[in-house]
Formats: C-alpha cells, sequence, structure tokens
C-alpha cells in the first residue's frame, strides 16, 4: 500500500466522493488526515485516515491487496472507528477478521444554525459549578489534554501541538489547575469543524461537557464556521440535543483492537 502526499490525493477524489461523510472529502483535497492506494495510477479503493476515523473506499481488494490491507489496519487503524462505504466493504470486513472485528453504534446528529439558541448556550457556559473554570484551550491545555488517556481524545486528531495552535480551537474545565473536561475544534473544512469532547470520570454529569460545547459552539457562530457532530454512545447524543442538534440516524462502525495484542 502506498501512502500519498498531500498533493498527490486528487486521484481518491472520485472514490471519496462515494461516501456521504465529509471527513473523506476533507481528506481528499489534501487538508486533513492519510490516505493510502494500492496503485498510484487509477486506484480502485483508498484507505482513508483522520483522527479516530478510518474509511473504507472503491472495490473490495483480493489476493495479495487484500492481505497488504488487512496488514494496514491492523498497524496503523486498529483503535479507530472504521466506516464501510457500502454492504461489501462491511462483508469484507467481517469475513476478513471473523471474530476479532467488533461493530458497533455511532449516532449521526444534525442542526442548522437557525436551530442554536445564543441564549440557552449562553447560559450553559455560565451555569457551572463552584469552583470550576472555564478557559479556552491553550499551548499549556492542550498538552494537558494530550498527558492522559482520557482526555486525549479531545485533540487527538490534531497531528502536532503546533498543529492545534494553528488551525484549532476549543475549550476546558479546570478544578484549580486539574484538566477535568474540554471541547475541541477539528477543522474539516473552511466552513465546518467536528466537535471532540470530553469529561473526566470523576466529573461526569456537573454540566461541564455541556458548558464547554456551548462555549465551542457559540465560538463557531461568531467565526461563520458549522460545527458537526457525531456521537459514539446514547449519552452524546443527548448531549447534543440538548445543544440544539437532532438525532439522524443510527449507523454501524467496526473497530478491530489491538490484534497483535489480542486486546480489544
Amino acid at each position: 500500500m502506498i501512502e500519498l502526499e498531500r498533493d498527490e490525493r486528487q486521484i481518491v477524489r472520485e472514490l471519496c466522493s462515494m461516501s456521504k461523510e465529509v471527513i473523506p472529502s476533507a481528506v481528499a483535497k489534501g487538508r486533513i488526515g492519510k490516505v493510502w492506494v494500492p496503485e498510484r495510477d487509477n486506484p480502485s479503493f483508498c484507505l482513508i485516515h483522520s483522527g479516530n476515523f478510518v474509511y473504507l473506499a472503491g472495490i473490495c481488494p483480493k489476493g495479495e491487496q487484500a492481505l497488504e490491507l488487512r496488514e494496514l489496519l491492523i498497524k496503523n487503524c486498529s483503535q479507530g472507528f472504521i466506516t464501510p462505504s457500502d454492504e461489501r466493504w462491511s462483508e469484507w470486513l467481517e469475513e476478513t477478521f471473523g471474530g476479532s472485528c467488533r461493530i458497533m453504534s455511532r449516532y449521526a446528529m444534525r442542526t442548522d444554525e437557525d436551530l442554536f439558541s445564543k441564549e440557552t448556550l449562553n447560559n450553559y457556559l455560565n451555569s457551572i459549578p463552584e469552583g470550576i473554570q472555564i478557559k479556552k484551550m491553550n499551548q499549556n491545555l492542550y498538552e494537558k489534554a494530550m498527558s492522559s488517556e482520557w482526555s486525549r481524545e479531545i485533540c487527538s486528531d490534531f497531528e502536532t501541538q503546533k498543529d492545534f495552535i494553528h488551525r484549532g480551537f476549543g475549550f476546558a474545565a479546570l478544578d484549580g489547575e486539574r484538566l477535568v473536561s474540554g471541547c475541541s475544534a477539528y477543522p474539516i473544512s473552511d466552513e465546518k469543524i467536528v466537535v471532540k469532547v470530553a469529561t473526566h470520570k470523576e466529573y461526569k454529569r456537573r454540566g461541564l461537557a455541556l458548558a464547554c460545547s456551548a462555549g465551542l459552539i457559540l465560538s463557531c457562530l461568531k467565526q461563520e464556521v458549522f460545527p458537526t457532530w457525531d456521537a459514539d454512545n446514547i449519552p452524546a447524543a443527548g448531549l447534543a440535543e440538548k445543544l440544539g442538534y437532532i438525532f439522524e440516524k443510527e449507523y454501524q462502525v467496526y473497530r478491530l483492537g489491538n490484534l497483535e495484542n489480542g486486546l480489544f
């Protein structure tokens, strides 16, 4: 498998157009993520990886190409959520990985700017427990987020600290100097971002994720950037609905886990 440079990715744009997701299109334009193909000359399929999201598009491979794709998925994408572009890819994943492939549900949310209530969002932002501060994320808070397993999800889509400072933004909840919740905006185009949010288990159900997310959405509205939301569980979908999103659909993704160590 060949990893494409950002200026080579025009060769997969037609393949990515088959997907209804926004991330493959952004990756194909060279904005974010990584792309692999079996050959540069008219590739029949591609693997896209951006943050925790993995996409398979094109014609399912056979023989040696299938083995190479399997090895690449295990090596580079074992902790990602793999979204097949159609049923044929779902079948390929299940046949290739068998019982090592875990099927999970995610929840697509939709909205438009008219459904966001700035008054409601400001109320969420200001309704936080005593002793908690909400701050805009900076270099120091990025480092805090990346230093712990639970909070790494907030900024994991960014390649480096410099990348986050240059392209991203977010809000964090602090208990003293301790990071306890946070939300970041991962840009997928000039007009859209993906919302990533996480809260420490000891601080859940206190409105912190709601406050951080509200601050981020208000910032997006000021910048005329649209915040897209894709939830990995029902509570996250419920959080999105409080903020002004509407449930669109449940869909299936696949996760391989760490097959090299026999773990999910």
